[in-house]
């Protein structure tokens, strides 16, 4: 059993519960309120500008068969995603008060900011790519399996579809299997607690900003 598959299956039912949360089921009906889908998105741009740097830190560290396919996803990560959180925020943010939208595109939630935390210790005293390669992997799984899951909705709202188009299709689904073909090169046991924490940390993300 390779390394990835034995994640997956000692892991299974957190990677579950993540990839089934209510927050991920309705934006795919597109029925996730405009508030609801602000508070989610504006927390995820501030771990994403944090993730931007960790991935950065990743690829300097990655062997150099692995080096360019980084390379291209920060390209990815800067352009197409980051458009999104910007266009996508003006138009849910449009019925919030100022202040609402201030507090919860500058200031962290607890989890966020746990989340962020936790990445940054890894980003700072790591120097092991193993570790880098276990947070990667378990972040992008669970936006990898929660649009699977759920029955696809023709007609949604862009500010829905765009999200899962982002997590689905080829060049997602490709990155994906790079970060599996990477963790099975890793020892089990050096990355296993990377991963659990992390897609208990895409939960509990989920669940902050779901009942926020």
């Amino acid at each position: 059993m390779s390394v990835s598959e034995k994640l997956l299956k000692n892991y299974k039912g957190i990677i579950d519960k993540a990839a089934k949360h209510p927050l991920a089921k309705e934006i795919c009906d597109g029925t996730l309120s405009d508030r609801c889908l602000y508070v989610y998105l504006s927390q995820d741009l501030l771990f994403f500008q944090s993730a931007l740097r960790f991935s950065c830190r990743a690829t300097s560290l990655s062997p150099d068969e692995s080096l360019l396919r980084r390379a291209k996803q920060i390209g990815f990560f800067a352009n197409d995603e980051n458009d999104y959180f910007q266009t996508c925020l003006e138009l849910v943010g449009a019925d919030l008060n100022t202040k609402e939208r201030e507090r919860y595109t500058t200031t962290r939630l607890p989890v966020t900011d746990k989340f962020i935390k936790y990445m940054e210790t890894i980003l700072n005293n790591e120097k092991s790519y193993s570790k880098f390669v276990a947070f990667g992997y378990a972040s992008e799984l669970v936006y990898l399996l929660w649009p699977k899951y759920f029955e696809k909705r023709a007609g949604i709202h862009w500010k829905y579809q765009r999200w899962i188009d982002l997590h689905q299709g080829q060049q997602f689904e490709d990155w994906c299997q790079f970060l599996a073909c990477e963790i099975d090169k890793c020892d089990y046991e050096e990355i296993c607690n990377v991963f659990k924490d992390v897609i208990q940390l895409e939960y509990d993300f989920f669940e902050a900003c779901y009942h926020c």
